[in-house]
């Protein structure tokens, strides 16, 4: 027979699960990157196991923080990891550039959640060349007030060249639009979907999912 004493401690045990398991949710959380990505390639194709060394343009070089660069590029150095390329700076047999562009948009249609019109406005953080960017924001107009959150559109891009004649051999470009609140963990799922198929991808646009680890 089961004493009440004994009863009277399953709430107790109940709640305190609940709370262990709450906790634990909150120190970390999984979240699903989607994305858009559109690759081409070359023959012959970069093999796995192939060096490689990162390439910049002369605004990564000048315009850009070097430790922002350097941080993008140590997300696109996972991802290629991941696929078997090495990094090895002396002997590269391939060089790498990567750029990012992160865009912040407020939908003008939004609606207003104190009647009136709604509101509408646009801000941007964008530098780098030739479509590859990164940066700190400016802001534009706004009027009202809207009710949607912003949405964030966040694009990388990363090409591939031949070392000794500097011809591109891979192209690949990913974008996702969404609400994730960590901007180094999203980028770091966008350079891993801009390489699913590596080194011979399907070709066209296609949605790529990666699965993540979200920051408390």
């Amino acid at each position: 027979m089961t004493s009440k004493r004994a009863t009277t401690r399953w709430p107790g045990l109940l709640w305190l699960g609940l709370l262990v398991l709450l906790l634990s949710g909150c120190a970390s959380t999984r979240w699903e990157v989607e994305s858009d990505v559109e690759t081409y390639a070359s023959t012959p194709v970069v093999a796995p196991g192939s060096r490689f060394r990162f390439e910049r343009l002369p605004s990564q070089e000048q315009a850009t923080p070097p430790e922002t660069q350097a941080r993008i590029e140590a997300l696109a150095q996972k991802a290629l990891e991941k696929v078997g390329l090495q990094r090895d700076d002396a002997n590269a047999q391939f060089s790498v550039q990567v750029g990012v562009r992160t865009t912040t948009v407020t939908d003008p249609f939004a609606p207003y959640p104190f009647g009136g019109w709604p509101g509408y406005g646009w801000s941007g953080r964008v530098w780098a060349g030739r479509g590859m960017y990164y940066g700190s924001g400016t802001r534009g107009i706004w009027g009202g007030m809207p009710y949607a959150p912003p949405r964030v559109l966040r694009e990388v891009a990363l090409l591939i060249r031949s070392h000794t004649d500097g011809k591109p051999v891979y192209e690949t470009h990913a974008a996702s639009d969404g609400l994730t609140r960590s901007e180094e963990v999203t980028l770091g799922a966008l350079f891993e979907a801009s390489l699913q198929g590596f080194p011979t991808p399907p070709k066209g646009l296609r949605r790529v999912n990666i699965d993540v680890m979200m920051p408390p």
